[in-house]
């Protein structure tokens, strides 16, 4: 079966102060399989927000493509867009700021079935009340409004309104970072679950490696705008071939002292440069501890090494 999702070298620029662009995302490519979820990782401004704000066609991209079902997104008209956002569907970070305060929550969660109209009436309010069980909430929550919930019941109510319209692709813009520790895991455990019952396939962003290992099958890591790794999740995390992905997976801290006191320690130095000017060669090559003359010099080729495609000059 074809790809869900398949990107194509895309790129998304912003204008900047001065004539240079902002290169937010710059030349990257990778595709989602039916049923598999895909994590995308990245320290902050790495540009894999921007990425998944296009792939939903909240963003145009600068060049490349964005390919959903076989669709192009990439200069489609309003049309096409709205035929294809019924079958991609976002969880935002941020709970709060993603339901309307002034809306009950019966009204959010049916709000997409109202509108391509799929039920109205009886029907619309059944529809709502199993959405809400499905996502551990009772069908009485609908008359209620949103400040009336915990965090992760709203994290739950908004997964419930993207589901309305069982989506082949979910794009999970760090759906747990905003939540407290304890609420995560139940959230995490409801996003598998849901996806492995309904067979959809899902890109998940997020910062944190712990997390993108309970919930990804594969894992692109990101950094300054392009891709430095993907590999399948077990290959990424036993033997990691680009030296950003060590570092990243070296931070994790380790609930074990003695695992975490034995695990190695990957030195960054310097801050991350500016998405207006990125170095020339290797873009990590100015943070990285193994970097050499061709790293500061030529483009790593993206290529395959052992289970894993890398951009790097030293990957073996």
């Amino acid at each position: 079966m074809s790809a869900v999702l398949e990107i194509t070298d895309l790129a998304v620029h912003f204008p900047g102060r001065g004539g240079a662009p902002i290169r937010a995302v710059d030349g990257v490519s990778f595709h989602i399989a039916p049923g598999e979820t895909l994590g995308l990782v990245g320290e902050s401004g790495c540009g894999k927000s921007t990425v998944s704000n296009t792939v939903v066609g909240l963003l145009a991209p600068t060049r490349g493509s964005v390919r959903v079902l076989g669709t192009e997104l990439a200069g489609a008209n309003r049309r096409t867009l709205r035929a294809v956002r019924a079958r991609v569907q976002m969880v935002f970070q941020d709970p709060v700021t993603s339901l309307n305060p002034r809306m009950t929550v019966g009204a959010a969660v049916g709000e997409p079935l109202l509108v391509r109209g799929v039920a109205r009436g009886a029907a619309l309010r059944d529809r709502v009340a199993a959405l809400l069980e499905e996502v551990g909430l009772r069908p009485d929550h609908a008359g209620r409004y949103p400040h009336q919930f915990s965090g992760g019941q709203r994290q739950r109510i908004v997964i419930a309104r993207a589901l309305a319209l069982r989506p082949a692709l979910l794009v999970c813009d760090e759906p747990v970072s905003a939540l407290d520790v304890s609420v995560r895991a139940q959230i995490l455990n409801l996003l598998v679950e849901l996806q492995a019952r309904l067979g959809m396939s899902s890109l998940f962003v997020s910062h944190d490696l712990a997390v993108v290992r309970h919930v990804c099958d594969r894992v692109a890591v990101m950094y300054l705008g392009c891709l430095a790794e993907l590999a399948p999740r077990e290959a990424l995390y036993a033997a990691p071939r680009h030296p950003y992905t060590r570092a990243l997976l070296a931070a994790v801290p380790e609930p074990d002292p003695a695992v975490q006191r034995a695990k190695p320690r990957v030195p960054l130095s310097g801050e991350i440069p500016s998405p207006a000017a990125p170095p020339a060669g290797c873009r990590f090559h100015t943070r990285c501890p193994m970097a050499v003359d061709i790293c500061r010099q030529k483009v790593p080729e993206w290529r395959k090494v052992g289970e894993s495609m890398v951009a790097c000059h030293l990957a073996e």
